[in-house]
């Protein structure tokens, strides 16, 4: 049975012969009620003070889930911000590798190039020393040749100039 200060004081007794003093009942009963009364006023500043907290609690439960969230999405954004700089790093050093097989690759075909012409041009100087040695050989027979004929006439002509300044001699 629930009893609030104001019933407690309310309260009336029957009396009886050999009953107790009614005064002290009566003080007794404002005693209990006072006690009562400070209770559910106490009562009443600790629900007051529970539901504060409660809120608190709900607010803090809240923001925590908020935070936690928010860490979530951070550590999440870190790793995929990791995880593409590591896939663009690989990105990069395969580009870098791809172009660096290209670049040795062109100056292999280029040294390839270089070594054909270098041949073709060693070929071709050997064939033109040939054709100068040729063309030197040809222009030597030539003055040899020339040389030969011209000596027989100037001597014929010798000849005939000495016989004709001396016609006894013949």
């Amino acid at each position: 049975m629930k009893l609030s200060p104001l019933e407690i004081r309310q309260i009336a007794f029957s009396k009886s012969i050999r009953g107790y003093a009614c005064a002290d009942v009566d003080a007794f009963l404002d005693g209990i009620a006072d006690d009562l009364e400070g209770l559910i006023r106490e009562n009443a500043g600790y629900k007051e003070r529970l539901e504060k907290q409660t809120k608190t609690i709900a607010e803090l439960e809240k923001t925590e889930g908020a935070l936690t969230d928010t860490l979530l999405m951070a550590q999440k954004a870190m790793e995929n911000a990791k995880a593409n700089a590591h896939k663009e790093g690989e990105l990069i050093i395969r580009q870098a590798e791809i172009r660096a097989e290209e670049i040795t690759g062109e100056a292999v075909r280029q040294s390839t190039d270089l070594q054909g012409e270098i041949i073709s041009l060693k070929r071709r100087k050997n064939a033109l020393i040939v054709k100068i040695r040729s063309l030197i050989q040809e222009l030597q027979r030539d003055l040899t040749w020339e040389e030969e004929e011209d000596d027989p006439l100037e001597i014929t002509q010798d000849k005939e100039i000495a016989d004709a300044n001396h016609p006894e001699e013949g």
